[in-house]
């Protein structure tokens, strides 16, 4: 399905075909992964949850990995038959979300194990979990809690582990996590080698996988790569170019020629240093766009770039035109994507502006219309 959005004051488009395209290029450049996880938190990274998930489903998605129960039952009311991993801890009372949908939680302490040991004998439901690693650092749990935590998974017979989940939230947010702890690991090989269960270790693509013993089993867990966002430096991706997905547009409203002097943008910010032509885009905070990305950030008209100035309204922004031949009211105005060959990619917007890629394309609101490029 594909929606034209051109009419629209600013819209989405999410192109699908680039989504499945990224999956399958991901399993030639990785293909010693044990399966590949889908990211999908925050409404797929603001681009939704349902187009993207279905897409990844036909495209040959092994599991998927949300941040909470909720956003793991929005999952699973796609579709069964893979594997829905929460990655944040639970909280207390909504063990029965996990047994109901079929939703596999990331387990972080003691305590957690005893609330679904209990919830699952009380219905005679078993139910298959993972177990967060203890990483170098303070993060939970520590390499204590961890042995006792797996020992007594390893002694249930209500819960089966089915993985360990080395946290980290990969390219495109801050990295966390990304060295487990060595002891620990030692440890878990000593108590699973005698054993018929086979315990794999899935992780972002920012991490030493080369510190993971070669007993296990890896999986990768894929977020923004999928969604076109270019791997980190210190990516065990680096190198891999995935098709960009999404671009982010909007029209122009007006254009008014001004005087040396006049100003623009909320509270008078910003002061025209000469006599300007300037437009006005019908795209604000409101939508997504930072308040004060004036002079943090350009747009693309007719193949040209155009600077952001003045402090951005809730529903405009003003951009400086005067260089521009030819530029009428309703040219499109690319934020993010391709224009005349041009391109600014999410990974350019978001560092003018000092966020992050998972920041800015969350911040893209949900009034801003989104259209994909085959749906199915």
């Amino acid at each position: 399905m594909e929606g034209s959005s051109t009419h629209l004051r600013c819209s989405v488009r999410i192109d699908l075909c680039a989504l499945e395209r990224n999956l399958g290029k991901l399993r030639h450049f990785m293909p010693c992964s044990r399966g590949y996880v889908a990211l999908v938190s925050a409404d797929a990274f603001g681009y939704g949850v349902e187009a993207a998930v279905v897409r990844l489903m036909l495209s040959g998605a092994d599991a998927f990995a949300v941040t909470n129960a909720h956003e793991g039952v929005q999952v699973r009311e796609v579709g069964t038959g893979w594997r829905v991993i929460v990655m944040s801890s639970s909280l207390e009372g909504e063990e029965h979300l996990y047994f109901e949908n079929s939703l596999t939680p990331v387990l972080v302490s003691p305590e957690e194990i005893w609330r679904f040991e209990k919830h699952a004998k009380e219905n005679n439901s078993p139910l298959k979990v993972h177990m967060r690693l203890p990483v170098e650092g303070d993060a939970p749990p520590s390499r204590e809690d961890a042995k006792v935590m797996l020992d007594r998974l390893l002694a249930s017979d209500v819960l089966d582990l089915e993985a360990f989940c080395l946290p980290g939230t990969g390219s495109g947010a801050p990295t966390e996590g990304a060295t487990a702890d060595a002891e620990f690991l030692k440890y878990a090989e000593e108590r699973l080698s005698g054993s018929p269960k086979k315990v794999f270790i899935h992780h972002s693509d920012v991490c030493d996988i080369s510190a993971l013993p070669s007993f296990f089993d890896k999986a990768l867990r894929a977020g923004l790569v999928l969604f076109g966002m270019t791997p980190d430096e210190g990516s065990i991706l680096r190198g891999f170019a995935p098709e960009h997905v999404l671009t982010f547009r909007t029209s122009v409203s007006q254009i008014k020629n001004l005087p040396k002097g006049a100003t623009v943008g909320y509270g008078k910010t910003y002061t025209l240093q000469k006599d300007s032509k300037v437009a006005l885009l019908s795209v604000g905070y409101g939508d997504g766009v930072p308040r004060e990305a004036g002079g943090r950030m350009d747009v693309m008209i007719r193949g040209k770039k155009a600077p952001v100035i003045g402090r951005v309204s809730m529903d405009q922004a003003t951009i400086d035109v005067s260089d521009f031949d030819c530029i009428e009211v309703g040219d499109e105005a690319i934020i993010v994507g391709w224009s005349g060959g041009i391109e600014i990619p999410i990974e350019e917007y978001s560092r003018r502006l000092g966020i992050t890629p998972a920041q800015a394309l969350t911040s893209i609101t949900k009034r801003v219309a989104r259209f994909y490029k085959t749906l199915y």
